[in-house]
């Protein structure tokens, strides 16, 4: 059963930055290849960072250097190097010199940054601080009165893995492989919500073009489906929790801030909108391949 059409496909080569639009691409089963392989870390107690806590990053776009192997990528010295592109024309690679004085500057903070470490490595991972219900609760942006996102369809090991660590050891992703978006859910909130609902604030890895095309959060009907993308295997694990990123400024693609963006999503989508996937079996992908439910 064919359920849709990839349209597009991203990778953010750094974590919480812009990133780069791809006409295809190899899937492992950590993701994307390429995808989050670097990331900005704070100055002072080298912990991983993120938008939530800096939305400044989200004004800058990563590219990965071109040539790279992706396929060879793994860890450290294996990850492949990355562009980091100011708002302002400036253009500074991970490994050059001087790049930690260079995000300090443009981010007026103590910065640096790391590629990818091993997924023993659990202290670069760990978080600075523990997690409370109040930090939590700020990095969503919750409103007045909104109760707290139910986090309860996530896997036990993983939630374990968050309460000590940034992200999942061995990754930079929050939590999942993958996310999937679907144009209709775009037309949805863009319409139910009155918001500027465009691709670039969600930062999915596939926008999917469903077969029925329509006003709807199609994706939320394909929960625990198994489907074939390329050579790719998928299953469509759970919905996705949404923090305040979307409606935050992105210079990198031209984004004002949405400041009634929590609102729409909280009122039209319970704060979800597009779905964490797992890969059960790695591949290529490319744009135009066929989204197809497995049975």
């Amino acid at each position: 059963m064919l359920l849709g059409t990839v349209r597009q496909i991203w990778r953010y080569p750094v974590k919480s930055m812009g990133g780069e639009r791809v006409d295809a691409a190899e899937v492992t089963g950590n993701g994307l290849a390429g995808d989050r392989c670097w990331a900005v870390l704070d100055g002072v107690t080298r912990e991983i960072c993120s938008a939530k806590r800096w939305p400044e990053l989200l004004n800058y776009r990563a590219s990965l250097r071109a040539g790279s192997d992706l396929l060879a990528s793994g860890f450290g010295e294996d990850v492949p190097n990355v562009d980091i592109h100011g708002p302002n024309g400036e253009v500074l690679a991970g490994r050059d010199t001087g790049i930690e004085e260079f995000l300090s500057g443009l981010l007026n903070r103590p910065a640096g940054i790391a590629p990818l470490a091993h997924p023993g490595n659990r202290d670069h991972y760990r978080l600075a601080k523990a997690r409370s219900a109040e930090s939590l609760a700020e990095e969503m942006q919750l409103l007045p009165g909104e109760p707290f996102p139910d986090f309860s369809s996530s896997h036990e090991e993983l939630m374990q893995a968050l309460a000590e660590c940034v992200t999942p050891p061995g990754t930079y992703v929050d939590a999942y492989p993958l996310h999937l978006l679907t144009t209709n859910s775009l037309q949805f909130l863009a319409q139910r919500g009155s918001v500027d609902a465009v691709v670039e604030r969600y930062r999915p890895n596939l926008l999917i073009e469903p077969t029925e095309k329509l006003a709807a959060l199609t994706e939320n009907q394909w929960l625990d489906y198994r489907v074939q993308l390329g050579e790719v295997i998928l299953h469509i694990h759970s919905r996705t929790v949404r923090c305040s990123m979307p409606s935050r400024e992105q210079q990198w693609c031209g984004l004002k801030a949405e400041k009634t963006m929590a609102r729409a999503m909280v009122d039209n989508c319970e704060r979800h909108l597009g779905v964490n996937v797992m890969v059960e079996q790695p591949g290529r992908i490319a744009s135009g391949d066929s989204l197809i439910l497995l049975t």
